[in-house]
């Protein structure tokens, strides 16, 4: 290394740290505007680079043909971006098909954002690609620069600078000894339409389905036994479950509950091996059970997020003994194991177009949660209308473990993005999002399918004349580690035809209003409900003649939400539930198939309930757009479309609201003013301020329970109405039927039918024994 840059190394002083101890560091900008350090072994080289009082830098290798660098920023919500591009002779930036600057970390702190990155020395030990440049011994060009404007698509005047990167100490160079990567050495006995990982390289499961059954097959290296099962609440505790075991060729399989800490074996068994075996260290187990089950020790799977729980031991029981303690080797999860019917996989339109919307090269903050979105302008080129027939999300495999959730809203109408202007970031602090996109059109998530075909005779509008021109791609990024979060790419890909489909999709939006005056949940609740109606003047008035039917349903609540549901009222009779997710999870949201799809007429009225639990919290909790703040909405993708339905909403009455005032002013000694029409909101949140300082009793939770139980609403149907009503009153509640007394019933009519034959045989044994 040259004598300068050890000089710099002892001399040159920098405002921040590096992150580690680095051999070698340089100042490219002076004084201290942009610093570089560097280390390296025989194999990799790590690069952390420090910039000020600019908002982007650039920093990368020179080459004739094109120089191989990275381009990095922060924003102020400590989101940014961080890619591989080539730099063309013209100045002109290109990004690389793929990352082979990796980044490590990325912060901004003291007036400096910092970047930590590191490559391989030699590339050919990681790709094929002529899209970078190896960094090579003796003298060579660095390239760098930094800037203010946003998005730079070309580097106005990049400086360079020739020293030495690598040490001769460390060579000669070379590639790192592979190391395996943590995978089981199995493969499935089938194809499985569902996939999950519960404990990576050691234990998978895997899954498909029917209407009446599932089938499993788990996967665990150990030499032990291996459950899996279904909980109620995560916990083992009630439980359903199954417990299995190979030893010395012979299979130990059996359904159990549990109870307490005690894994009892069930009278009944209703999962049924199908195989079982033992290769290479791994124990596989292949096994069904019908969906519903009329065993109290069986749990029914419904459409929704159960609990997954799975455990294994590293030793087979002891002849005559049962199993040993799992210690650490246990979890749990949630995971949609029924989303949808079975995709119908279709073949692709004649005339097939692809829509991307991409979120790539992303830096996220170190947060264990983080949401981001996304906004899309749909593009001028698409004059004419298109159906979506099929969609797809697409995660690369360096990010798809911490993918929990997807989903895209549609904007409404005459909102394009720009005013207000719409800027891409956290979800639920923007308020441009809460106000004018919050319809939620479609979803993935965790567990769910990636590939999603809609009906062969329905298709989703884009483009043309379609209302919204405007879509919002929301990201649920799961960090528990508070690692760098960094996005390489992942993608929202729409198949497109012009061959317009019979069945036109539309998506209306049930629910309340997400402010304090439509959801308002005491402290300590266990369970707290709050109902929103659709009403049938709405839906007279908008369907008309025309029933509209209902292909998927969207639930969606905050973090608080334990279940929502919606029913359906033909007339006062309550006909039953047109969705339910009984086992709803903010970080699990999906779209919900329903097949057959649910029809709703102009005869009938619509009930949203959301159940939320605040055991945790010590506040109220109100209607917003925060995580912490709640929401209680139904989105239900139907067919055919009708431009003016987006909404039917309820909000308790204003003249519910002054009784409510009228009691806890009294009750908790508030002392709030009178008030009037024009003065009401103002009145409501200073209530509200009150209560936050104040210590919330039984009476008041009891209150506010009894509110949304009497409360009069008024309507959103398109827009508000002051007209108020009275909660829908059911005449005859529908009662869900028992597969259970079903088959109950069927034994006692084949006991009966039985019983019958048997007498009338005995009759005439009698009759004949009589004659002799």
């Amino acid at each position: 290394m040259k004598f300068f840059v050890l000089i710099c190394f002892i001399k040159c002083a920098v405002s921040l740290a590096p992150t580690e101890n680095f051999t070698y560091n340089r100042t490219l900008i002076s004084p201290d505007l942009f610093t570089v350090f560097w280390k390296h072994d025989k194999t990799e080289a790590t690069f952390e680079i420090h910039f000020k009082d600019s908002r982007w830098a650039m920093f990368g290798i020179w080459g004739s043909n094109f120089s191989d660098v990275i381009m990095a920023w922060l924003n102020n919500d400590q989101t940014g971006h961080f890619s591989d591009q080539r730099l063309l002779p013209n100045n002109e930036l290109i990004l690389d098909s793929e990352h082979n600057w990796i980044l490590l970390d990325a912060f901004y702190k003291d007036g400096t954002n910092v970047f930590k990155f590191k490559r391989f020395i030699d590339l050919s030990c990681k790709t094929i690609s002529k899209e970078d440049l190896n960094i090579q011994p003796g003298l060579i060009k660095i390239v760098f620069a930094t800037g203010n404007n946003l998005n730079p698509i070309k580097i106005a005047e990049p400086n360079q600078i020739e020293f030495e990167l690598l040490s001769n100490n460390y060579g000669p160079y070379s590639c790192p000894i592979p190391v395996s990567a943590k995978v089981l050495n199995s493969k499935p006995t089938e194809y499985y339409s569902n996939i999950f990982e519960l404990i990576p390289g050691v234990y998978n499961l895997y899954w498909n389905y029917t209407d009446t059954e599932i089938v499993f097959e788990i996967h665990c290296k150990t030499n032990g036994w291996v459950g899996f099962g279904l909980s109620p609440n995560g916990g083992m505790d009630k439980s359903d479950v199954v417990i299995g075991w190979i030893s010395d060729g012979r299979t130990n399989f059996t359904d159990r509950h549990i109870q307490g800490r005690s894994v009892l074996i069930d009278e009944k068994q209703d999962w049924h091996l199908l195989k079982s075996y033992e290769s290479n260290g791994v124990n596989v187990f292949k096994f069904k059970r019908s969906i519903k089950l009329c065993d109290p020790d069986d749990s029914i799977i419904v459409k929704g997020t159960p609990n997954v729980i799975f455990a294994f031991g590293l030793n087979d029981p002891l002849p005559g003994q049962d199993i040993n303690y799992h210690n650490d080797n246990r979890g749990s999860t949630k995971i949609n194991l029924i989303t949808s019917s079975k995709v119908n996989v279709q073949n692709d339109e004649p005339d097939s177009e692809i829509l991307d919307i991409n979120i790539e090269n992303l830096v996220l903050p170190k947060q264990d949660t983080y949401y981001y979105c996304k906004g899309f302008k749909i593009p001028k080129n698409l004059t004419q209308k298109r159906h979506i027939y099929k969609y797809e999300f697409i995660f690369p495999e360096i990010n798809y473990k911490r993918m929990h959730h997807s989903l895209l809203y549609e904007c409404e109408p005459g909102y394009d993005g720009e005013n207000p202007k719409y800027e891409d970031g956290e979800c639920y602090t923007d308020s441009i999002k809460g106000k004018y996109c919050q319809v939620i059109s479609l979803g993935w998530a965790v567990g769910g399918e990636k590939v999603f075909y809609f009906p062969k005779d329905a298709g989703y509008p884009i483009g043309g004349d379609t209302e919204y021109s405007f879509l919002v791609l929301e990201l649920h990024y799961d960090n528990p580690k508070l690692d760098i979060g960094f996005i390489q790419k992942s993608t929202l890909r729409f198949h497109l035809t012009k061959n317009l489909r019979q069945k036109e999709l539309g998506v209306l939006t049930l629910g309340t209003a997400s402010s304090p005056y439509g959801i308002a949940i005491p402290p300590k609740m266990d369970q707290f409900s709050i109902k929103s109606y659709c009403f049938n003047d709405c839906l007279n008035q908008k369907l008309s003649d025309q029933n509209i039917n209902i292909i998927s349903a969207n639930p969606h609540t905050h973090l608080s939400g334990l279940e929502v549901s919606t029913k359906i009222i033909r007339k006062g009779k309550d006909i039953g539930y047109l969705f339910r997710n009984e086992f709803y999870d903010f970080n699990y949201q999906n779209s919900y198939i329903l097949n057959p799809p649910v029809q709703v007429t102009k005869d009938d009225e619509l009930i949203t309930e959301c159940i939320y639990k605040t055991r945790d919290r010590t506040k109220f909790t109100y209607g917003g757009l925060g995580t912490r703040q709640e929401m209680c909405f139904h989105f239900l993708t139907y067919y055919p479309r009708q431009s003016t339905f987006k909404n039917c909403l309820s909000v308790p009455s204003g003249e519910s609201y002054y009784n409510l005032i009228q009691q806890i002013n009294k009750n908790e000694n508030l002392n709030l003013p009178e008030f009037n029409s024009s003065t009401f909101y103002q009145t409501v949140n200073k209530m509200y301020q009150l209560l936050e300082n104040k210590q919330i009793s039984d009476t008041l939770r009891e209150t506010f329970k009894e509110f949304y139980e009497n409360t009069k609403v008024s309507q959103v149907c398109g827009q508000y109405t002051e007209n108020q009503h009275e909660q829908i009153k059911i005449s005859e509640l529908y009662v869900e039927p028992d597969p259970c007394k079903e088959v109950s019933q069927n034994d006692s009519n084949l006991s009966n039918v039985v019983n019958r034959i048997v007498s009338f045989f005995r009759k005439i044994f009698n009759f004949f024994s009589g004659l002799f």
